[in-house]
């Protein structure tokens, strides 16, 4: 889903993919089990695993109009997702995959969860991008086809969407964009004009009004705003329970100090915040000196 849109087309899958997905896992845990995750120093979400993952190579050119995969992209994911449900299935279990021709190289999984009659998107996107210094590259890449590597990092993003509707025949769904717009403008000149966006104002807003008062979290924000919609970090939780309580808005530059921020504040029933009652962020190094944070809760 990498282009800004509130449609999402489900319809190019593939059942031998799904069946793999499908699978019942053997993986149970405590009610109280603490997960953990990890961001690097660009604040992308991963996981460390103890057995590594080979990434076969991938097509480096594919035309995004065209809905079909490449000839044995197939193959290649379905032994990605083999790896998923052996080694991570919390992410993974009982979705479906389906194929995004704008990110061929970051394959997307859903699945449609409905609570009091509303019903969300949970959607998985798994990054295999070779990041050369955190791999190793098994196979040289071409102009036309990726490195082939081996990892034992799994970048992702897993989000909660609500939704405003979903085809009876799940090929597709919109999402409730309850955020209208977040561009502010742009800064900067010459060749240095950036873009700025209030989005990670909102990520804060949200996050900081439902954490813990005093609780450290960066870089990660359990409640945000993804494609114009109040969304939530699927890692670690059990359904969009929590989400659907707390979707309402606010696009003030942040400061939890403000007036409006602890009014509402202390609205908040503290039983909602309670799943991140002991969330712990720590930085460190890793093995190359560059800064990575740890997350537990």
């Amino acid at each position: 889903m990498s282009r800004n849109t509130s449609r999402i087309d489900f319809s190019c899958t593939g059942e031998a993919i799904n069946r793999i997905l499908q699978r019942e896992t053997l993986e149970s845990a405590p009610a109280d089990v603490r997960h953990s995750c990890r961001f690097n120093q660009n604040e992308d979400q991963f996981l460390l695993l103890e057995k590594p993952l080979d990434v076969p190579a991938l097509p480096v050119h594919h035309n995004i109009d065209d809905p079909t995969p490449p000839a044995g992209y197939m193959e290649k994911i379905a032994g990605v997702c083999e790896y998923l449900m052996e080694n991570c299935p919390a992410l993974a279990a009982n979705t479906r995959w389906f194929f995004d021709p704008a990110a061929i190289h970051t394959p997307s999984f859903q699945r449609i969860v409905t609570i009091d009659g509303q019903r969300y998107l949970y959607l998985l996107m798994v990054d295999l991008t070779c990041r050369p210094l955190e791999s190793t590259v098994t196979a040289e890449g071409t102009n036309n086809r990726t490195h082939a590597y081996r990892t034992n990092r799994v970048y992702f993003e897993c989000d909660y969407f609500p939704l405003v509707q979903a085809d009876d025949d799940r090929q597709s769904v919109s999402l409730l964009q309850t955020i209208p717009a977040t561009w502010k403008g742009e800064a900067g000149q010459g060749y240095m004009i950036h873009g700025i966006w209030m989005d990670s104002d909102i990520n804060k807003f949200f996050s900081k009004l439902i954490l813990p008062a005093g609780k450290r979290n960066h870089p990660y924000y359990p409640i945000t705003c993804k494609q114009h919609c109040v969304t939530m970090n699927a890692f670690g939780q059990d359904g969009p329970e929590l989400l659907h309580l707390i979707r309402q808005l606010q696009t003030t530059p942040f400061s939890e100090l403000m007036p409006l921020f602890t009014q509402l504040k202390s609205t908040i029933p503290d039983e909602l915040g309670s799943r991140w009652q002991h969330l712990s962020v720590q930085t460190c190094l890793n093995e190359r000196e560059q800064k990575e944070y740890t997350v537990e809760f």
